[in-house]
């Protein structure tokens, strides 16, 4: 019996799956497919769709496929599971069968690197698909086959960033899987909607921004362009609230402001960013922390900073809908030189706060002490 496993996020399956998987059956004519959705990848620390949806639209993604199947395997077990267990219990399962392991080539080089590795040298061979741009040269000691041709240069990731930025996506999804994603209204489109009603147009058109900014910076600067659009796109989810219902809710929660009490009373406004990060987890089921504390440090950050909580900084600063030349600036800078972007974004604020002659928080002077060490 020969069996191709596939193991991957699917999150969400995209034309490129589909195109990999019908090469793999017509090249290999397994007897028996596979496909084993995550329940939390090895590579990730969190996923765009619960794992009962993904599963969902993994069996969309197979229908019609003879031989082809689902396993809910990894789900199952509820915890992350390693390529080499896949293959123990596939051996347990078909024993005497011959193994094959499905992935596109940006998996390749990256094979030495898994788990345990010197298992999957042995009793299995691997099904590769090139894409553009990734190696196609073997790592000693893997039996390696090439699928023909090349495949569609789609990414989940990509796919993630454009549904929470609110840009096009659906041609690169098969119709199935689209339509599920539409009726479930899954990555961020439920937020989308929401969002749209309880914003002001111009708030929401800049959340629309931000979100497309922090997914190109992400893009640039090696950051997770998915996890970037997300935290753009609830990064004023708090703005919700006027400034006396910021308060409210601010004290409620308990929400770790900086010098809390003296921030709701002499500036509210400020503490939409924690009521943001809040929210996304509470109300939006955001629980990846790099997303959660992007989204809580965007407005008066704070030092030691990671670099993707400054990219948040940076994007909601200099977002095409501001309205100062710095701005522009700044926007321009960040697409080169983030650090240096955001030491320009933490001077801005300050600047427009003195001049508007608002209350200069203190956390505002330590960023900028902090922001110095950058350059």
């Amino acid at each position: 019996m020969r069996l191709l496993l596939f193991g991957g996020s699917f999150d969400p399956p995209h034309r490129g799956h589909k195109a990999l998987l019908e090469a793999a059956h017509r090249t290999l004519r397994p007897d028996r497919t596979l496909v084993l959705p995550a329940w939390l990848s090895p590579f990730k620390s969190g996923h765009g769709a619960p794992a009962r949806d993904r599963l969902a639209m993994a069996r969309l993604l197979v229908r019609g496929l003879e031989r082809a199947s689902v396993d809910g395997f990894e789900i199952a077990r509820g915890r992350r599971t390693f390529a080499y267990e896949l293959l123990r219990e596939a051996r347990r399962r078909y024993r005497g069968a011959e193994l094959w392991f499905l992935i596109g080539s940006d998996s390749l080089a990256t094979l030495p690197g898994w788990k345990r590795p010197g298992e999957l040298r042995l009793g299995v061979s691997w099904l590769v698909g090139h894409r553009t741009g990734a190696p196609a040269r073997p790592p000693e000691g893997f039996r390696v086959r090439f699928l023909a041709g090349r495949f569609p240069d789609v990414s989940s990731t990509e796919l993630r960033a454009r549904l929470y930025a609110g840009e096009d996506w659906g041609e690169l999804l098969p119709k199935r899987v689209a339509r599920y994603i539409r009726k479930r209204r899954l990555y961020g489109l439920a937020a989308h909607e929401e969002l749209a009603r309880v914003l002001s147009k111009d708030r929401y058109a800049h959340t629309l921004g931000v979100a497309r900014l922090a997914a190109e910076l992400a893009r640039r600067h090696g950051h997770d362009a998915g996890a970037a659009a997300l935290a753009g796109l609830l990064h004023d989810c708090g703005r919700r609230f006027d400034p006396a219902g910021m308060a409210r809710y601010a004290r409620e929660r308990r929400l770790p402001v900086p010098e809390r009490e003296r921030t709701l009373r002499e500036a509210p406004l400020l503490a939409h960013a924690y009521i943001g990060a809040d929210l996304a987890r509470r109300r939006f089921g955001v629980t990846d922390p790099a997303v959660l504390g992007a989204i809580a440090h965007h407005t008066l950050g704070k030092p030691q900073m990671t670099a993707f909580e400054r990219l948040l900084y940076v994007a909601d600063l200099a977002s095409p809908d501001r309205g100062f030349s710095t701005a522009d600036r700044i926007r321009r800078v960040a697409l080169r030189d983030l650090d240096r972007a955001f030491v320009e974004a933490v001077q801005t604020k300050e600047y427009w706060t003195r001049k508007r002659g608002g209350w200069l928080h203190p956390m505002t002077s330590r960023v900028r002490r902090w922001a110095r060490t950058l350059r």
